[in-house]
C-alpha cells in the first residue's frame, strides 16, 4: 500500500481504504473543543491507517508532529520505515487546561472481566465518587452487543458511566487492532476525564517484557504516549496494573461474587453461540453458562475455570459435570496450546491442574 488519504468532518474521518472506503465517527455527546478534535482526528488516523500502514499518508488537517512520531514508531514496531506525511501547514492550540486532581481517575471499560477487576480496584483506591468509567461503543467491531452488558452492570451496581458511541466501519480488527486500538480509546477518554478533573485514565494491563506484542498493548509505548501527553500540556496520565487471567476472576470472586454473573467477555461471534451453548446445557447442565457466554472460547474457558475454584456456584456444580468441563478444556487445551500459548500459558494451565485435581484426575495425564 503507497498512499492513503484521510479526510475530517468534524467529528469524522473518512478514508478511501483498498476495498471501501471506512470511516470513524463520533456520535451523541461528547466534548467539541480542539484538544477534543486533535486527540480524534490524529489518534483516529493512526487507528485507520495500522492496517496498512500505507508508505504515505496524506491528510486534509493537521497532524502534530509529536503525533507523527508515535504514528511512525507504531510503523518501526512493525518494521517499517517512516511513513511520509503530506498534511496541511499549521498547529494545534489550546487553551491552558485546568489542573487534574490525582485522586480522581477514569477506567475505560468494556463490561469484561479485566475491566471490572479495574473498576472494583479504582473504586477501593479512590472511592466510588471519584471513578467514572467511559465505555466506546462501536470501536470492537462484531461485539456491539456488549454496550447492553455494560448498561446493566452500570444499573446492577450504580457506578457512573459515560458511553461513547462511534460509528466504525474501519478494517481494523481482529489480534491486529492491538497495533493501534488502545492508543486510540485512551485518547478517546481523555476529554471526558478532563471534565470529570481526573488525572489518571486506567486501562487493562500491558504486557511488561514482550517484544513480540503489537504496539499499544507493550507498557514502554505507553511509558511513551505518557511522556508525549506531558509535552503537550495535557495532565492526565494512562496507567495499568498488571494482573493475570484467573487472578481478576478470583478477585471478584472474593470482593464483588455479585459481579461476575453479569461479565460481557465471550470472543464467539454472535451466529454462533446459540449452538455452543445448546451443547454446553447437555454437556454440563448443573454448571450453567452466563447469559454473555458461549462456553467454548478461551475468556468463557477462564470465567468457568474460575468459577469451579472459586465461586460460590461451585458447591452447586455435579462432580459429572465439572469433570465433562474439565475434560472438554483437556482436549482443547491440546489443540489450541501453540496457537494461544500468551493465554493459555501460566495461571490458566495452574488453575486447571488445580481443578483437576479436586475432582479426581491427574492433570499431566490429562494433557
Amino acid at each position: 500500500m503507497n498512499t492513503l488519504q484521510v479526510r475530517l468532518y468534524d467529528f469524522e474521518l473518512v478514508m478511501k481504504g483498498p476495498e471501501k472506503t471506512e470511516r470513524i465517527r463520533i456520535e451523541g455527546e461528547y466534548p467539541r473543543h480542539r484538544l477534543a478534535e486533535m486527540l480524534f482526528s490524529n489518534l483516529g488516523l493512526m487507528h485507520l491507517v495500522a492496517p496498512y500502514l500505507p508508505r504515505v499518508i496524506k491528510t486534509d488537517f493537521v497532524v502534530h508532529p509529536r503525533m507523527q512520531d508515535l504514528i511512525a514508531a507504531m510503523y518501526a514496531s512493525e518494521k517499517r520505515p517512516r511513513p511520509v506525511f503530506r498534511t496541511p501547514v499549521g498547529s494545534w492550540d489550546w487553551p491552558v487546561l485546568s489542573r487534574t486532581d490525582p485522586r480522581k481517575a477514569v477506567v475505560t471499560y468494556s463490561g469484561g472481566k479485566d475491566s471490572m477487576w479495574n473498576l472494583w480496584w479504582t473504586q477501593e483506591r479512590y472511592g466510588e465518587q471519584n471513578v467514572l468509567a467511559v465505555h466506546i461503543h462501536g470501536l470492537n467491531r462484531g461485539q456491539s452487543y456488549e454496550e447492553r452488558y455494560v448498561r446493566r452492570q452500570q444499573e446492577a451496581w450504580g457506578f457512573d458511566l459515560q458511553v461513547i458511541s462511534l460509528l466504525n466501519s474501519s478494517r481494523n480488527f481482529g489480534n491486529r487492532v492491538m497495533r493501534s486500538r488502545d492508543m486510540f480509546l485512551s485518547g478517546l477518554a481523555i476529554p471526558p476525564a478532563l471534565e470529570f478533573g481526573a488525572a489518571k485514565v486506567v486501562v487493562e494491563g500491558r504486557a511488561l517484557n514482550d517484544p513480540t506484542a503489537y504496539f499499544t498493548y507493550q507498557a514502554r509505548n505507553f511509558q511513551y504516549f505518557n511522556r508525549l501527553l506531558k509535552e503537550l500540556g495535557i495532565p492526565v496520565r494512562v496507567t495499568w496494573r498488571v494482573r493475570e487471567e484467573l487472578d481478576t476472576v478470583k478477585d471478584i470472586f472474593v470482593h464483588r461474587p455479585d459481579w461476575m454473573p453479569h461479565v460481557c467477555n465471550c470472543f464467539a461471534a454472535a451466529c454462533y453461540k446459540p449452538s455452543l451453548r445448546r451443547a454446553w446445557e447437555k454437556r454440563a447442565p448443573t454448571l450453567p453458562l452466563y447469559d454473555s457466554q458461549c462456553g467454548s472460547c478461551v475468556k468463557c474457558r477462564i470465567v468457568n475455570l474460575g468459577r469451579l475454584l472459586y465461586g460460590p456456584e461451585a458447591q452447586s456444580v455435579g462432580r459429572e459435570d465439572a469433570q465433562a468441563f474439565l475434560l472438554n478444556t483437556a482436549r482443547w487445551i491440546r489443540e489450541n496450546r501453540v496457537r494461544m500459548a500468551d493465554m493459555i500459558e501460566g495461571t490458566f494451565l495452574r488453575d486447571f491442574r488445580k481443578a483437576a485435581k479436586r475432582y479426581g484426575f491427574d492433570p499431566n495425564r490429562l494433557l
